[in-house]
C-alpha cells in the first residue's frame, strides 16, 4: 500500500510503499476515503514539535489526524466489515496516522459515521468543529444561561473560525461577529450567508465590533496570533477572557497591553485540542454530530487533492488562503455514498 510521509524535517510530502499492516485483537483495518490536510500536519513536518513528546509530538513520519473511510477487516465484533467510521484521534494510531491507504486503528479512536452522511464530509468535520465548541465553552459562552452574548470568532475562512460561527448560529443566539483578511473572502462569506463580517483589509477589528456590536464582545476567541491578540483583547468586555487557539497569522508572538488585562480584569485561556481531557473532548464530538445530523452545521470544503498530492495540497493550505478545509481523496473517495 501507499502511505505519505517526510523523509526528513522540512522536506517534501510524498508517497511512499509501505506493507500492509497486521491487525492485533480489538483492532480494525480501514480504507480511507478522504483525510483532511491541517496546519499542525506541516509543524509536525517543520520540526517544531520534534522534541515534544506525545500526545504534542509525532510518533511517526506519517502525520494526518482525520479522516474517513470504511472498515475492511477487524477484529472487534462491535466494528463489522463494512462499517463506516471517521477517527476521532489520528495522530497516535498503532502505526501512523490517516495519510496511508489502509489504516490500522483501536476502536476508541474510531466513530461510525451517522447514516445520510458522506464519508467526505466526515474527514472534514472534527478536528474544527470539536475545537472549537470547547474553545466557545472554555471561553465562556453559555448560551442556556446568558443567551444574548456577543461572540466574536474570527477568520471565517479557517476550519476552526467557521464552525465556532456556525455552532453560535446553531445555539440560537446573536450572530457572530467574524472577520475576513481580504474583500473578496469578505464577500464570499456574505454570498454564503454570514452577515457579521469585518474585512479587516477595510477596516479595523475595533471599527467593526463598534459598528456591530457597540458595547464590545463577551466571548473572543483567538485564532490568528500576531498583532490580532492585543486587538482582540480591545474589544472584549471588562471580566471576560479571551481563549487562545492558534496562530494562523504565522506570528506565534504577540505584545499583549497589560492595562487591558489588569484594568479590564480580562483572563488569558490557552486551549489545545490534543491537550483536552478526553472525557470533555467526548462530549464536544457529541454535540457536534448531534447538530450535524440535524443539519445544523456543515463543513466547508475548499479543495481536494488527490491523497498523491499532498505536498501540493500543504502547499494550497499555506499558501492558496482557502475558504473552508482542504481534503486529500483517497481512490475509494471517488465512490463516497451516503447511507
Amino acid at each position: 500500500m501507499r502511505a505519505i510521509h517526510f523523509e526528513t524535517y522540512n522536506a517534501p510530502f510524498r508517497p511512499v510503499h509501505v506493507p500492509l499492516p497486521e491487525l492485533q485483537e480489538g483492532q480494525v483495518l480501514v480504507k480511507m476515503t478522504a483525510a483532511a490536510v491541517n496546519m499542525r500536519d506541516h509543524l509536525i513536518r517543520s520540526g517544531m514539535y520534534r522534541h515534544v513528546p506525545p500526545p504534542l509530538g509525532p510518533s511517526s513520519p506519517v502525520v494526518g489526524n482525520e479522516g474517513a473511510g470504511i472498515v475492511v477487516a477487524t477484529r472487534e465484533r462491535r466494528y463489522p466489515e463494512g462499517t463506516r467510521v471517521f477517527f476521532s484521534d489520528g495522530y497516535h494510531l498503532p502505526c501512523g496516522g490517516v495519510w496511508q491507504e489502509y489504516v490500522v486503528a483501536d476502536i476508541q479512536h474510531l466513530h461510525p459515521v451517522p447514516p445520510g452522511k458522506s464519508l467526505v464530509e466526515a474527514a472534514a468535520l472534527r478536528t474544527a468543529f470539536q475545537s472549537a465548541w470547547m474553545a466557545l465553552e472554555q471561553g465562556g459562552f453559555r448560551p442556556e444561561i446568558e443567551p444574548t452574548q456577543v461572540v466574536l470568532a474570527p477568520a471565517i475562512g479557517s476550519g476552526v473560525g467557521n464552525a465556532a460561527v456556525q455552532l453560535v448560529r446553531a445555539s440560537g443566539g446573536p450572530e457572530a461577529l467574524t472577520t475576513a483578511g481580504s474583500s473578496f473572502k469578505a464577500e464570499h462569506a456574505q454570498g454564503l450567508g454570514y452577515r457579521n463580517v469585518i474585512d479587516l483589509s477595510r477596516e479595523t477589528l475595533q471599527a467593526g465590533v463598534a459598528r456591530l456590536a457597540a458595547g464590545g464582545v463577551d466571548v473572543a476567541l483567538d485564532l490568528l496570533g500576531g498583532t490580532f491578540t492585543a486587538q482582540a483583547l480591545s474589544v472584549l468586555k471588562p471580566g471576560r477572557a479571551l481563549t487562545l487557539v492558534g496562530y494562523a497569522s504565522g506570528d506565534p508572538h504577540a505584545t499583549i497591553p497589560l492595562y487591558e488585562l489588569i484594568g479590564k480584569k480580562i483572563e488569558l485561556r490557552p486551549f489545545n485540542l490534543l491537550l483536552a481531557p478526553q472525557e470533555a473532548r467526548s462530549r464536544a464530538l457529541e454535540h457536534i454530530l448531534r447538530l450535524w445530523q440535524e443539519n445544523r452545521i456543515q463543513p466547508h470544503i475548499d479543495r481536494v487533492f488527490h491523497f498523491t498530492e499532498a505536498e501540493q495540497a500543504m502547499h494550497h493550505l499555506l499558501h492558496g488562503r482557502p475558504f473552508g478545509k482542504v481534503l486529500l481523496l483517497f481512490d475509494e473517495g471517488k465512490h463516497d455514498e451516503r447511507e
